[in-house]
């Protein structure tokens, strides 16, 4: 499917799909917050990947119960729900982390969010991001000739392509852990989430999202959706656009900005940009 092409979503209105997946995302939110006003979260561990508590399987039901009637044929990626069968290049499918920032969750930090994409002949078509504890939904539509975003129903402007690059946000770990912010010649802030801090370049209070990776592409879909219907773009460290895929699970290192502002700051850090 080119960017250009009409969206074939079998016969169900694009439009319809959108606002059904803002409702669900909604949900999703709901579901998280009314967890976290419990006197105690249930939290598990999965082996070599970090906790997953009952607010995650809580959002993924409702996500999965909401949006799998949407488009027909359509499949099912999560990152807290098992694939029903191996997917095929191409097919129709949901990519979904119904809760993006689980440690910053138990935290306490509000850095977490609800991030789903659906995917269409291969390519990202539309997304929705869930902020709960903003009680906010972003969404956009990037494909078939469109490319918009919107939160809460309110349009979101495009980013300024100017190649200036004042803030950058960074992952939580990177900064306390790594303490990345030194080596990056801006004014650096940590998040969580990865589809927090793509929000976060989407609307205008930071220039730049860099990753170190690698991330998992249901951290990244939603997100990336958002930001690219304000014009956004994920750029790889040689300034090649970064392209997601359901077939490619692991996503590399990526700085996430309006494309002049990407390559402003990786040519700053050095980066080996590619002709």
């Amino acid at each position: 499917m080119s960017p250009g092409r009409p969206l074939d979503l079998g016969g169900a209105d694009v439009d319809a799909v959108r606002d059904a997946l803002e409702g669900a995302v909604r949900e999703a939110n709901e579901a998280i917050r009314a967890a976290l006003r419990r006197a105690r979260v249930r939290v598990g561990h999965k082996p070599g990947e970090g906790p997953v508590t009952e607010a995650d399987y809580a959002a993924d039901d409702i996500l999965h119960a909401r949006l799998m009637p949407l488009v027909p044929g359509a499949r099912w990626l999560s990152e807290e729900s098992a694939e029903v069968a191996p997917l095929l290049h191409g097919e129709p499918t949901w990519v979904v982390d119904p809760l993006d920032g689980t440690r910053e969750f138990l935290r306490g930090l509000p850095e977490f969010g609800v991030s789903v994409a659906l995917f269409v002949g291969g390519r990202l078509a539309l997304g929705a991001v869930g902020l709960p504890a903003e009680e906010a939904v972003l969404s956009a539509i990037v494909a078939g000739g469109r490319r918009e975003a919107r939160r809460d129903g309110v349009p979101l402007p495009a980013l300024p392509d100017d190649g200036v690059v004042r803030r950058v946000v960074v992952s939580r770990h990177d900064y306390e852990r790594r303490r990345l912010h030194y080596q990056i010649p801006y004014e650096v802030y940590p998040c969580g989430s990865s589809a927090v801090k793509l929000v976060h370049a989407a609307g205008l209070d930071t220039d730049v999202y860099f990753s170190t990776g690698p991330r998992s592409v249901w951290d990244v879909a939603g997100g990336a959706a958002v930001f690219e219907g304000v014009g956004g773009a994920l750029l790889q460290v040689d300034g090649r656009r970064l392209v997601l895929s359901p077939q490619e699970i692991e996503v590399p290192a990526f700085v996430a900005g309006a494309p002049a502002d990407g390559l402003a700051l990786l040519r700053r850090l050095g980066a080996p940009i590619a002709d």
